[in-house]
């Protein structure tokens, strides 16, 4: 065996002093080299999302009303502080005149397409890394050491998101000709301000986003930025589950813009799926505290690493479990109130 399992040390669990040096831009195109530098400032997604979690929050009474105007003139009976809170969430939609063209619902249809093949594209190669890289560890890299003659698939796996020689985050991949975590997990990243149009979209459509989606958007482009810019091991999970989730998510969107009927079941499961992401998910994530791996630039004895190796690496980890705490319990009450209230 040769993952050892044993108490997180003193250096995991310091207080992070955030000095790490950014990681080197994994891109050889000027442009895309100065985006990325830019992407690694705390201030450039910290911005982003308290003016996207403000806006749609100062947005959202405008929407309301919009929604109680229009429901009223149907039903000039009823007054708006008559309105119970359970009558005011089934409101129907007051969208604005272009959530109503024809370009607008094509570009809705293009949206939610690009997001399912480009979260199929990330988690085929987020994966396909992985098993590639174990492929090579045990073909060249354990043989090459004495003291290792035999292993298992464990300790592939954990050596290969954990190693900082031949991990997924390493060089040592793109030289194989894969794309490594920093490639893949900055492009995700880079995803996570994209789909701010999920919410543009709603509000355009007439309906106030509801706070599950706001922190939902909000969280995810903090704890991708801090999985990226210090090389946090454990973030390959937030790559690997959110992107399969995503695909599932935006091929169901994809259908209902095509007035596709998908059956309820699809509904409840998916949104099973993503809180038992979050659950596992955290889990295992917290799990990479209490593993050691092989040095394998150490070839005169075994000698072993702590798979997060600094206070800084830990960061992003707790970050995510701060995050994903509340999200889990916003996804469980939209589970209660959509499946199991309304049934």
């Amino acid at each position: 065996m040769l993952v050892k399992f044993g108490f997180p040390s003193a250096d995991q669990l310091r207080i992070p002093s955030l000095s790490t040096e950014v990681p080197d831009s994994p891109f050889q195109n000027e442009f895309l080299t100065k985006i990325f530098d830019l992407s690694m400032h705390v201030t450039t997604p910290l911005t982003i999302a308290i003016v996207y979690f403000s806006t749609v929050h100062f947005l959202n009474p405008i929407l309301r009303s919009r929604q109680i105007s229009k429901y009223l003139k149907k039903n000039p009976q009823e007054k708006a502080e008559n309105l119970t809170e359970k009558q005011l969430k089934r409101l129907p939609s007051a969208p604005y005149y272009i959530a109503t063209t024809s370009l607008f619902k094509l570009f809705v249809i293009l949206h939610n397409l690009f997001l399912c093949v480009y979260s199929l594209w990330t988690f085929l190669g987020m994966t396909k890394t992985i098993a590639t890289t174990m492929n090579v560890l045990a073909g060249d890299i354990f043989p090459a050491i004495a003291q290792i003659d035999s292993f298992k698939k464990v300790d592939l796996f954990f050596q290969t998101i954990c190693s900082p020689n031949e991990g997924v985050f390493s060089k040592f991949i793109t030289n194989k000709g894969l794309h490594n975590l920093e490639f893949l997990g900055w492009w995700f990243y880079m995803s996570k301000f994209y789909e701010v149009l999920d919410t543009i979209i709603i509000l355009l459509k007439g309906r106030p986003s509801s706070l599950l989606q706001s922190y939902h958007h909000a969280g995810a482009m903090m704890c991708m930025w801090a999985g990226v810019r210090f090389q946090s091991p454990p973030i390959w999970i937030f790559v690997v589950f959110n992107s399969f989730i995503h695909t599932l998510m935006y091929f169901y969107y994809t259908l209902s813009c095509l007035h596709i009927r998908v059956p309820m079941i699809f509904k409840r499961v998916l949104t099973s799926l993503q809180i038992t992401q979050f659950v596992v998910g955290g889990s295992l994530g917290v799990v990479h505290l209490f593993i050691s791996i092989i040095d394998t630039t150490s070839t005169d004895q075994l000698r072993w690493v702590n798979c997060i190796a600094t206070a800084d690496q830990t960061m992003p980890l707790l970050l995510n479990v701060a995050y994903l705490t509340p999200l889990t319990a916003l996804f469980a009450a939209f589970y209660i109130e959509s499946y199991l209230k309304r049934k």
